[in-house]
């Protein structure tokens, strides 16, 4: 496959990647007036009110495939409810060094799952892309000091990101199985869902939605609904499908380049050398897994 035609069918998980890599401003501001799960509430709301009006136009109705109709809300749940809630919690209970390390096992998870249950083939470049990328990512966060990463203590906050990666992956292969629903359609059942299980809880809670509604989170809001939530999960959905699921999610290890690119231009944080080379690992890394080719040939036995 030549490089362009790779390019293009690599090009919508890629902008996932630059989506969900620079959602990190808006959430800061966003919280500091909305709760953890107001805020995921009101981005699903957003991203559903965006998205059924567009699939009754695009597709002409709003039901889901009668296979896929346990299947949606089960993927609601997994992907977007408890993955998105977890990973807040996590936040609020251990650094966000530990909870960005931790979050880079989702995609060797999602690749070992995709290997089983749906019987990917993972070639020797995948493999060491995945490798680099990782690597790439804990000498990201750590500076270069990937011993860091053994100094991490599992505690609860720790054990939340870890669910919140698996339910990451288990909602990446699980994806896969969504035969009979038009992307853009199962979306949209998505984040309704999500809507439907979050706004109870938020109503019944003592802080609800949160303290405020200023411009500034309501702009957060749009931006994290309508791009992170609405575009970024069917962007997701189509590369699911069109690459694979392990290939995919080793993309969002590219997530954590992004998010700290964004946090240098917008917030002026400095970003040091060894930060630089190790951006440049992490891409290295997602290149080698797209090639996903075997450096070293396998010789078939040829029988008479």
């Amino acid at each position: 496959m030549k490089f362009a035609e790779k390019l293009r069918l690599y090009l919508p998980i890629i902008c996932v990647m630059l989506l969900w890599g620079s959602m990190g401003i808006p959430s800061t501001y966003a919280l500091q007036e909305l709760t953890p799960l107001g805020l995921l509430c009101l981005r699903s709301g957003v991203a559903a009110a965006l998205l059924g009006p567009y699939v009754r136009l695009h597709d002409g109705s709003l039901r889901p495939g009668k296979s896929d109709r346990v299947l949606l809300p089960v993927l609601a749940l997994i992907g977007v409810v408890l993955c998105n809630y977890l990973y807040f919690y996590a936040l609020d209970h251990t650094s966000l060094t530990d909870t960005a390390i931790l979050y880079a096992v989702g995609p060797l998870m999602t690749a070992v799952l995709a290997a089983i249950f749906l019987h990917e083939h993972i070639r020797q470049s995948r493999v060491l892309g995945i490798v680099v990328a990782f690597v790439g990512v804990v000498a990201l966060l750590t500076n270069g000091r990937l011993s860091r990463i053994f100094s991490i203590g599992l505690n609860k906050g720790d054990v939340a990101e870890l669910c919140s990666a698996f339910c990451l992956a288990g909602y990446t292969v699980l994806s896969k199985r969504l035969k009979n629903t038009k992307p853009a359609c199962a979306v949209f059942w998505l984040m309704a869902s999500s809507f439907v299980m979050t706004l109870p809880v938020v109503l019944l809670s003592k802080d609800g939605f949160g303290t405020g509604f200023g411009r500034k989170t309501a702009l957060s809001v749009l931006y994290l609904g309508v791009l992170c939530s609405g575009v970024g999960y069917l962007l997701q959905q189509h590369s699911i499908h069109s690459v694979g699921a392990g290939s995919s999610a080793a993309f969002l290890n590219g997530i954590s380049p992004i998010t700290v690119l964004t946090a240098g231009i917008f917030l002026h944080e400095r970003i040091t050398s060894v930060q630089f080379l190790s951006m440049a690992l992490v891409f290295a890394g997602l290149y080698f897994n797209a090639a996903n080719r075997s450096f070293v040939p396998v010789h078939r036995k040829i029988q008479n």
